[in-house]
């Protein structure tokens, strides 16, 4: 839409218009007293105007605290999946949205509907009209003025009242509210700009009376000498885990999916509000977990302070003060944000190196592979099963839907597997580019959906999406030295490029594969490696715990073999797959013996719910492990929160 168009609505005829609207929409206003003020239809309980702030964030109406994301029923031996897009019977209108909300929502917009389209907030949104109703107060905790998301709204509304004496100014920001305008024409006055000279000295008037008021403009910097300040401890200490910040919170969108079962052939897949101040939020199969107490406490300030806005250019705090109101140990963000600016002029640590080092993003283009949207998977047969180790399995499998294989393109590093009744695993793809017609997945048994996989046999029925994820790159590592370093499962996502470097051998110099494990027998690929070390130019060597009589293998770390390869380091490219200490260590190795940082590739597994950076969990800083990786070079992974 072009331009504001104004107009001017006498208060007295507010409850006409709003009936009106409410004959072809449903009208929600703000209902209840004190701080109990939430949106209520229209004509169920007495509309107030005497209220500071919604209790919740709008965004409950957009993003609901729970929802169903697809069904899915079994019938015989064949599986059937009804995708459960979010539909309303009449459109809404909320009415009554502080600036602080409105913001929220313009954000909420960005992060749902860009970068693979959620299909469920689009099709609310879609449905939704906003009116926001700026605000003459300032509520206790209120610092909107501070990070510049209000004191009167700018963006996320399609129609902004300004209360002002008798009449509203009425502000059109898109054609859904110029269509509203429309609908109840009579009652709207156009006037022109000259009445925003009078709006502009009441927004500062109002922007005086904020007592709150913080000089944000080195916070950044301030957070990056302050990352490990004692008062973080003490704020840890403090937090119970209640997540009743994350609930009001007008830019919080972690989401858990869980699956819903009626009984064994049928059932839903559910997703629910989540919060990063859980302990589970990042937890990892068999219970590791890279985020304590501290780092929690302090991910959620720095996410609203600084990632959200890095990633996405937007401020992830608006201001409104509700995670201070609700929080029973009174931690609050105004005064994390003074100890900050106090602690970086007193005791200033070295900047850690996640504030000045930059990852660049891949997200562009993004196609669903799934024919039923983002969430909803594909149904596979599995066609053949394979022992690897007394606790893993090589599982093959077929999409039902031909042309999903005759379609498919192999970009991604890794695939979420849905075992129906249980829920869905994120899964590396162990298969080289050419083997399209048949996928594979190697796995270990360590959680409850991979339990229940583990068991399954040829002919059962699983769902997939993807391949997700950004890869190990391909053309980059040829005419170079070549080492793969993985252990036990972790060498499955290595096979994505040992495969066609095999086929290849002549593209590349020295190859060599570096497998280690507790035991012989615990190696996955066996047979294989005994076939690619066949290659003139490959070599293939083993680090054990346990000594073996099945190869020579060194009984030790897989580091101890890196002395002895005679490479030219400056020409290498190193591909790890181990756990992040295990990288860790690997790498300050192989730059000790001369390698760049940035030619060690790496793969970050971590706790991966959706696969396409909306639920959160597996967010480092302003990075979504699923999306920006999982594959990166080490100088990137050293660029992430030393949490990691």
């Amino acid at each position: 839409m072009e331009g504001n168009k104004l107009y001017t609505l006498k208060r007295e005829n507010l409850d006409q218009v709003l009936n009106i609207w409410n004959k072809k929409s449903s009208v929600y206003v703000p209902v209840g007293q004190g701080k109990d003020i939430n949106l209520m239809p229209l004509g169920e309980a007495e509309r107030t105007e005497d209220y500071i702030n919604l209790t919740l964030p709008v965004k409950e109406m957009i993003f609901e605290q729970k929802e169903n994301l697809f069904k899915w029923k079994r019938n015989e031996q064949e599986i059937e999946v009804d995708s459960l897009a979010h539909q309303h019977r009449k459109d809404r209108i909320l009415y009554g949205v502080r600036a602080c909300d409105t913001y929220g929502v313009a954000y909420t917009d960005r992060f749902f509907l860009q970068e693979f389209p959620d299909p469920n907030y689009q099709s609310r949104r879609s449905q939704t009209t906003i009116i926001a109703v700026n605000c003459l107060e300032a509520g206790q905790h209120c610092f909107c003025t501070s990070v510049g998301t209000g004191v009167f709204s700018t963006i996320g509304h399609d129609l902004a009242f300004t209360p002002m004496g008798s009449y509203f100014l009425v502000e059109a920001g898109t054609d859904k509210g110029q269509a509203l305008v429309s609908e109840a024409g009579t009652f709207f006055n156009e006037t022109d700009d000259n009445i925003l000279k009078k709006k502009n000295a009441l927004k500062e008037k109002t922007e005086e009376s904020f007592p709150l008021k913080m000089d944000l403009t080195n916070l950044w910097e301030d957070m990056s000498k302050t990352f490990n300040a004692a008062f973080w401890t003490d704020e840890a200490n403090a937090c119970i885990g209640c997540t009743g910040c994350t609930n009001v919170c007008p830019t919080c969108t972690c989401f858990n999916v869980v699956e819903e079962n009626s009984d064994l052939n049928q059932g839903q897949r559910v997703r629910y509000w989540d919060s990063c101040q859980s302990d589970h939020f990042t937890r990892n199969a068999e219970h590791h977990n890279p985020r304590d107490s501290v780092s929690r406490v302090r991910y959620r300030i720095y996410d609203k302070l600084k990632y959200i806005e890095e990633r996405f250019g937007f401020k992830g705090c608006s201001g409104c003060g509700r995670c201070t109101d609700v929080c029973p140990t009174y931690i609050s963000i105004i005064d994390i944000i003074a100890s900050t600016q106090k602690a970086a002029k007193e005791n200033p640590e070295p900047p850690a190196i996640h504030q000045t080092t930059a990852i660049r993003h891949e997200i562009k283009d993004r196609e669903l592979k799934s024919l039923k949207g983002l969430y909803t998977p594909d149904i596979a047969t599995i066609t053949r099963v394979k022992q690897e180790t007394p606790e893993i399995k090589r599982i093959f499998m077929k999409y039902d839907d031909p042309d999903l294989h005759k379609n498919y393109e192999y970009k991604g590093q890794f695939f979420q597997v849905t075992v129906f009744g249980e829920g869905e695993v994120p899964l590396s793809i162990p298969f080289g580019p050419d083997q399209t017609d048949e996928l594979v997945f190697d796995f270990k048994n360590v959680g409850s959906v991979t339990n229940v996989l583990y068991q399954m046999k040829e002919g059962d029925k699983v769902g997939l999406r993807g391949p997700y994820g950004r890869a190990f790159p391909y053309d980059i590592l040829k005419g170079r030295n070549l080492i793969f370093i993985g252990s036990g499962v972790a060498m499955a996502p290595l096979r994505t490029v040992i495969e066609p470097v095999v086929k290849h051998p002549n593209d590349f110099n020295q190859v060599i594969i570096l497998a280690s494990a507790l035991r012989y027998e615990k190696l996955i690929y066996k047979d294989e490696m005994k076939e690619w070390e066949k290659n003139k130019n490959l070599t293939v060597k083993y680090a054990l715990k346990d000594p073996s009589d099945e190869v020579d293998a060194h009984v030790g770390y897989v580091n101890d073999l890196l002395p002895e390869l005679d490479l030219d380091w400056s020409n290498t490219t190193a591909l790890v797959c181990a756990s992040p200490r295990r990288i860790k260590k690997v790498a300050r190795d192989l730059m000790d013996l001369g390698m760049k940082p940035s030619d060690i590739l790496v793969t970050l597994e971590t706790h991966m719910r959706c696969g396409a950076g909306k639920c959160g969990h597996c967010k480092v800083g302003s990075h979504y492990m699923c999306v920006d990786g999982p594959v990166f070079n080490y100088e990137e992974m050293m660029a992430l929160p030393p949490e990691y």
